[in-house]
């Protein structure tokens, strides 16, 4: 019991002091409720990546009603977790409406060039662009069809995929970041030695700086001790250089 009233206590100040202008505050916020509230997507969408899509798009609505004067006043987190569940009930009905895309033969041949930034990298292996295109959730690959091989502005495909300009602006580059590590992923073998499965399966995002934390160090770990995962990683390392920079964080 205590803890809930420390919770809802913090959460009115620092709603208190986001009302009043202050950015960090907000950001405190989202720190606070952020792992929750994936637990809580999880419930709906099971793609981690979708996961997280969806409780990004929920802080940008709720702050934003809360910068205008309104929203909660203490406790948070109700308040996002419905915003959450409405959310995931819209996408789904558009989910049906957008899975077209990335399923024709147009799309194949086409997957050389999606993305002027993003795919002119990859022209001089389609086929393995369109594994790293397909490996993408769905609400992804629409977002970069539509925004990359059609042109269309985050403003004309928010309405297709039930989120604001801003929401499609930030799943874009989400997308994009995820096609470039999916494209490194696609290149790594598949390996037999089970102490190899894990740094293997993640040496894509590992390498652009997409795994968090103690995870990442077991990998880092593991590639020190382990010649052959070792090798891969540096001739991936190799493409990944030439790649847009992103996030990228190639550990040391």
């Amino acid at each position: 019991m205590r803890n809930d009233v420390e919770d809802t206590t913090a959460d009115a100040t620092l709603l208190d002091a986001f009302r009043a202008g202050d950015i960090a505050a907000g950001e405190t916020l989202f720190r606070r409720h952020a792992e929750p509230l994936r637990r809580i997507a999880a419930g709906w969408v099971a793609d981690p990546a979708e996961r997280d899509d969806l409780v990004a798009e929920a802080f940008v609505r709720v702050l934003s009603v809360i910068r205008d004067g309104g929203g909660p006043r203490e406790n948070l987190r109700p308040y996002l977790a419905v915003t959450i569940r409405n959310l995931a009930a819209k996408w789904s009905r558009h989910h049906k409406r957008v899975e077209l895309y990335g399923t024709t033969p147009a799309v194949e041949e086409a997957a050389g060039v999606v993305g002027a930034e993003e795919l002119v990298i990859l022209r001089s292996n389609a086929r393995l662009a369109w594994t790293a295109y397909c490996a993408l959730p769905g609400r992804w690959r629409t977002v970069l069809w539509r925004t990359e091989a059609e042109g269309d502005s985050p403003k004309v495909v928010a309405p297709l995929l039930g989120v604001s300009p801003n929401g499609a602006s930030v799943l874009a580059l989400r997308a994009r970041e995820g096609l470039r590590q999916a494209f490194l992923q696609a290149q790594v073998p598949e390996t037999g030695t089970p102490c190899c499965q894990e740094a293997r399966r993640r040496m894509g995002a590992w390498l652009r700086g997409g795994v968090p934390g103690r995870r990442a160090d077991l990998i880092a770990a593991h590639l020190a001790g382990c010649e052959p995962c070792r090798t891969v990683a540096t001739r991936l390392d190799e493409v990944n250089r030439e790649m847009p920079p992103g996030v990228r964080a190639v550990p040391a």
